[in-house]
């Protein structure tokens, strides 16, 4: 399997998993989390169900984890075109290297919590709101390195110029999402809920047509 085919299977099995684990099954078997409800309960219902828990974030991580590994892989790719192009998917290339890595702490510090939050309850609830925290980040800098790798593709020219076309425009929406801060919750919330399941899709998209362009 060479480094193109994985990056594009990354993109697209990532959003998938990470939808089906953390936003169906996780609700359902452990309970609700985010704003839902508060960090005391989220803490709770993972230690309620520490097996499940575990093996959810493991796989949740894994698949979350390689949409922003995938991305980056392929910006590596085309950071070797020559010209802005190249200069442009370097950039996006450092930015999603930065989101894995952020991902992966995010994921990886949940384990603590599963493993002995009964014993530091104070502590495991810092880390669920620092955790949430860190996602507003992981959107910012994920827009940024859209932009920064539709432009480099456009400038190539060698992909379907209306997906590249959307990869770009999402990144500028969700650009503009981080404008909305004051907006009243009821209004920004079904949007962002649109702009989110958008990314996935196209995100999806991309990693089919990745596959499938040529070299």
């Amino acid at each position: 399997m060479s480094s193109k085919s994985l990056s594009s299977w990354f993109l697209m099995a990532g959003p998938i998993g990470f939808f089906v684990i953390i936003m169906i099954l996780w609700p359902m078997v452990i309970g609700s989390q985010g704003g839902e409800v508060s960090a005391a309960e989220e803490v709770a219902d993972m230690i309620a169900n520490q097996t499940l828990s575990s093996i959810f974030v493991m796989l949740g991580s894994l698949f979350f984890v390689s949409i922003f590994a995938g991305y980056s892989m392929i910006a590596w790719e085309q950071s070797r075109v020559p010209g802005s192009s190249g200069a442009l998917a370097s950039v996006s290339s450092v930015v999603f290297i930065g989101i894995t890595t952020i991902a992966m702490i995010l994921t990886g510090t949940l384990f603590g919590i599963i493993g002995g939050g009964s014993e530091n309850a104070l502590i495991s609830e810092t880390i669920v709101v620092v955790s949430n925290g860190m996602f507003p980040a992981i959107f910012w800098f994920w827009s940024i390195g859209l932009i920064t790798l539709g432009i480099s593709l456009y400038l190539d020219q060698k992909m379907n110029s209306i997906l590249v076309g959307l990869l770009t425009l999402w990144g500028v929406l969700m650009v503009i999402m981080h404008l909305l801060v004051g907006v009243e919750e009821e209004i920004v919330e079904p949007i962002g809920f649109v702009v989110f399941i958008g990314l996935q899709l196209i995100t999806i998209t991309f990693g089919f047509f990745n596959l499938k362009s040529e070299s």
